[in-house]
């Protein structure tokens, strides 16, 4: 092969991978999910180990991705180890969330906000050896096709020391032992529009 024809071929095939490069990169955006509704779960737990010194729980981030439409959180379930309901909310009666952003009647999240929720504060007392691990399932809608929100469970493990106080025994944090994350499952999407556009 002639030294022309090789450096031809060479500048081909470089244009090529840039044009193919340029094209995945402006088709990832709307490469993701969208939908009207649907139901993400997700995995977590929430007990104490080792002797009473150290706490393991879970934090449920919800970020609403798109950019335009709000997205509304319709239920949020956490289910025991065998499969039982021990916590369950609708929008209307959804807890403060940890960072404030949504709960107390408020269950919408506007573009570009991000919700924390805690099992501290969804659940409260530590889980008994057979009602864990849990999964938590989390229903959502929107008026239009909006971007799946990315839901993900961060497991914490935080040392933890009782201390007697005057007003008796008070359970405190003392330093992180380690963490996970891992993203949640999208179980639905519904991709339909609302309000009497027809469906996909």
């Amino acid at each position: 092969m002639k030294v022309s024809t090789c450096s031809k071929l060479i500048k081909h095939s470089l244009l090529a991978l840039l044009v193919t490069s340029s094209m995945l990169a402006t088709a990832s955006p709307s490469e993701e999910p969208r939908g009207v509704s649907g139901t993400l779960s997700c995995g977590g737990n929430h007990f104490i180990r080792d002797r009473g010194t150290e706490e393991q729980s879970t934090i449920f981030v919800i970020r609403n991705m798109d950019s335009s439409l709000p997205i509304s959180i319709n239920r949020l379930t956490i289910y025991n180890a065998v499969g039982n309901v021990i916590i369950e909310h609708d929008g209307a009666t959804l807890p403060l969330a940890f960072n404030s952003v949504i709960g107390n009647g408020d269950n919408v999240i506007e573009p570009f906000q991000t919700v924390q929720y805690r099992t501290q504060e969804l659940i409260g007392a530590p889980l008994a050896t057979a009602e864990r691990p849990i999964q938590t399932r989390i229903e959502w809608s929107a008026d239009a096709k909006a971007i799946v929100p990315a839901v993900t469970a961060v497991r914490l493990a935080r040392t933890i020391e009782t201390v007697l106080t005057n007003n008796g025994p008070v359970v405190r944090t003392r330093g992180e032992r380690s963490r996970n994350s891992s993203r949640c499952r999208n179980i639905e999407i519904k991709k339909g529009n609302k309000r009497g556009h027809d469906e996909d």
